[in-house]
């Protein structure tokens, strides 16, 4: 039975009491249930049938094990269907976790429809239901420092979001920002593809990428307001994020480090000291 990789990161604020927290992301559970469906032919090898579930419930273990927080940060289900809410009903309801949506956390299957915020609206009233954490917007204080999740799945933010973030950083914690869509830098791994799938990447960027690709990820005027609000908010220490499905720590131009985790699909997860 293949084994988790376990990476292992610093984040760096000066807190009195140092402690370490997980994250997973990019889980991607793909039981069919309501449909037929060939979706876990993406993340898996006919030859590895069933390494979704075991190396996130491998996660799940060691977290356990280790007394660690989780951060997720979204797509933990592939598509909605009964069969994937039972999953997590019966494996995730009783792991201490704070959870960031991901787009696919809104799907109701792969392609089939339009993905805008009706859509995505229409959705989360089944979605929601099975998790712990606000999907829009959630926080939560462990030994001095304020995890804040926020859903920017759609590869765009709210001022309804940054007013809430606004009102955690009046709280006056340091501030680890936990999203599924990283913000752009300019060293980002593209992957397979010349598309950066991130938030806020600059015109010239997106002008090289397909016309569909393009308008999904160009951003509004409150989601460039939101990235220049938490580049210049200094109680913002680092960034936590996924959905690219690669493994990245880099730094913002501002300074500020972003960590990306490739997905648990694929047997990634990383664990963090905060000093």
């Amino acid at each position: 039975m293949n084994e988790l990789t376990i990476l292992k990161s610093t984040i760096e604020i000066g807190i009195e009491k140092p402690f370490k927290f997980l994250h997973i992301t990019d889980t991607h559970l793909s039981f069919d249930g309501e449909r037929i469906s060939n979706r876990w032919q993406c993340f898996e090898s006919p030859d590895n049938r069933g390494q979704i579930e075991r190396y996130f419930l491998q996660a799940l273990d060691y977290a356990k094990e280790n007394n660690l927080f989780i951060v997720h940060t979204g797509d933990l289900l592939d598509f909605l269907s009964e069969s994937n809410y039972k999953f997590i009903d019966e494996h995730f309801n009783d792991v201490d976790y704070i959870y960031a949506a991901g787009n696919h956390d809104f799907c109701h299957f792969v392609g089939e429809a339009k993905e805008d915020h009706a859509y995505k609206w229409e959705m989360i009233k089944r979605t929601a239901p099975h998790f712990k954490s606000n999907l829009y917007f959630d926080s939560r204080v462990i030994n001095g420092v304020n995890f804040v999740t926020l859903d920017n799945s759609y590869y765009l933010m709210t001022d309804g979001q940054i007013d809430l973030l606004k009102a955690e950083a009046a709280k006056g914690y340091p501030i680890i920002l936990c999203m599924h869509t990283p913000l752009y830098e300019p060293n980002l791994p593209k992957g397979s593809t010349q598309i950066a799938y991130v938030i806020a990447a600059p015109d010239e960027v997106l002008a090289t990428y397909p016309e569909d690709r393009r308008l999904q990820q160009t951003p509004d005027e409150a989601t460039l307001r939101a990235v220049e609000y938490i580049k210049n908010e200094p109680l913002i220490k680092a960034l936590v994020t996924g959905h690219k499905h690669k493994n990245h720590e880099g730094a913002l131009d501002n300074g500020v480090m972003q960590y990306i985790t490739d997905g648990s699909f694929a047997g990634y997860i990383r664990e963090f000291t905060v000093v």
